[in-house]
């Protein structure tokens, strides 16, 4: 097994935080009481060294594609980006569905949140994935603000998240049962598959199809 960087040694250690709730970033600060992740732990393991492994290339690329500072302008930001966004793809070329979100991770996902749906809370939690995600919501056109723009999201690796598309919040409550991430990832819907998107560059990294049972959402 690789060796762990101080990233996984300071709280990547097979512990759920909402992000939601008040947590302190990975780098130090206070950390609220963590929750265990119902997830068998060598499972809990691979998808955490290969978020660690996307986490060590967001940061070489960094050194390549230097930041840009807090004055910068939205075009600079744009521009950084679309830097950013080209070499992780460049990095990325040979990705594919599954990379991430192993066979065995995957299972433990689908199982994790699905029982979280049937609880009593589900009814809630649907009703707020529905919200902002793209395959079921638009956004309202500037031109005429009474009507929406739809914006077709697909599921391909390594593809930017359209500007302007609805962006799914995922239920705090389902983030307690779900492993904790860095900064440079975060979890999302699109229709009823659970993905993994680049915070940065805002591309997805993987996904699993099929994650909510609910036929109100198009896959």
């Amino acid at each position: 097994m690789r060796r762990r960087s101080s990233f996984v040694r300071r709280g990547f250690v097979g512990l759920a935080c909402a992000a939601l709730s008040g947590c302190g970033h990975f780098g130090g600060g206070k950390i609220a009481p963590p929750q265990a992740v119902d997830m068998d732990p060598s499972v809990l393991d691979e998808f955490q060294d290969e978020v660690e492994e996307y986490v060590e290339l967001h940061q070489d690329l960094l050194k390549r594609v230097p930041n840009v500072s807090e004055s910068a302008t939205a075009a600079e930001m744009d521009a950084h980006r679309k830097k950013m966004g080209d070499a992780i793809r460049a990095e990325r070329r040979g990705a594919k569905q599954g990379d991430i979100f192993e066979p065995r991770v995957a299972a433990a996902f689908v199982a994790a949140i699905r029982k979280e749906l049937a609880g009593p809370e589900g009814p809630a939690m649907l009703q707020e994935l529905r919200s902002g995600n793209p395959k079921v919501e638009g956004t309202p056109r500037q031109s005429d603000p009474s009507r929406e723009d739809t914006r077709n999201v697909a599921l391909a690796i390594n593809m930017a998240y359209p500007d302007g598309a609805p962006s799914s919040s995922v239920p705090s409550s389902l983030l307690l049962v779900l492993p904790r991430l860095p900064e440079q990832v975060k979890y999302g819907f699109i229709g009823r598959a659970l993905v993994l998107r680049e915070t940065e560059a805002d591309l997805i990294l993987d996904f699993i199809r099929d994650v909510v049972p609910d036929p109100g959402l198009p896959r």
